[in-house]
């Protein structure tokens, strides 16, 4: 597991509307004034950065094809909703899409979709006792925000919903390159001390195989991967 920061994020600087914090992760406040910029900047999906917009677009064609014989697809952590305001347009008549995103602030685009039914908050909580079944569940660039006890415990809290079927998307792996590595580890150590600024403390990026430990920890024993058409990784796992 490598620690990972950052100063901006869809040419959003985050000194624009905070102090930055190297060691501790950016948290829902964090998260609420920057979405306040976002939907200032962002109108529509279309006024997204173009590379970005392709970038999800394909890994939403990669899940069109793990979801299309599957009637209850359920996405955890939606993000702002493009990937899944593209699958709600190619998937049938009888299937059904169920977004869960925590923040309400990043949902504006997706609120109007009528084939997409939003809950705002965290699972499994949010949808306890109101969804019973789920085919098929994914999510999507979110394992960088858990540590490694929450990672396996979120994990585990899929198994023990009776999911059987889950697809880690958009993974994003560290560069296996000693000399980074070191680097990395020299910037935590000086940022601890006070010395060194790195940026906003983003989260967390694991190898395939810490990925694939984690999985089979949390109960899952068929796994396969395979990559995304911008070079990162999906994983599906099944019990």
């Amino acid at each position: 597991m490598r620690k990972i920061y950052q100063t901006e994020w869809f040419g959003i600087r985050f000194d624009s509307f905070t102090k930055l914090d190297s060691v501790k992760i950016a948290d829902e406040k964090f998260y609420e004034k920057f979405y306040e910029k976002f939907y200032e900047k962002f109108k529509s999906y279309d006024d997204l950065p173009e590379k970005y917009r392709q970038n999800k677009l394909g890994v939403a064609r990669d899940l069109l094809n793990f979801v299309e014989d599957k009637d209850i697809i359920l996405s955890i952590g939606c993000g702002n909703g493009i990937i899944e305001d593209y699958l709600s347009k190619k998937i049938g008549d009888n299937q059904k899409i169920i977004a869960i995103e925590p923040s309400r602030k990043n949902t504006k685009f997706l609120e109007g979709n009528k084939k997409v039914l939003l809950y705002h908050g965290f699972f499994p909580e949010i949808i306890h006792g109101v969804i019973d079944k789920v085919d098929i569940a994914y999510a999507a660039t979110i394992d960088y925000c858990f540590d490694n006890k929450s990672y396996l415990s979120f994990l585990k809290s899929v198994v023990d919903y009776g999911i059987n079927d889950f697809v880690l998307a958009e993974v994003i792996v560290p560069q296996n390159n000693t000399i980074c590595y070191i680097k990395e580890k020299v910037k935590d150590i000086l940022s601890l001390l006070g010395l060194y600024n790195s940026g906003q403390f983003w989260g967390y990026l694991r190898t395939l195989d810490e990925h694939m430990d984690f999985l089979k920890r949390a109960g899952f024993d068929k796994l396969q991967y395979g990559k995304h058409p911008d070079g990162h990784y999906w994983i599906r796992a099944k019990k």
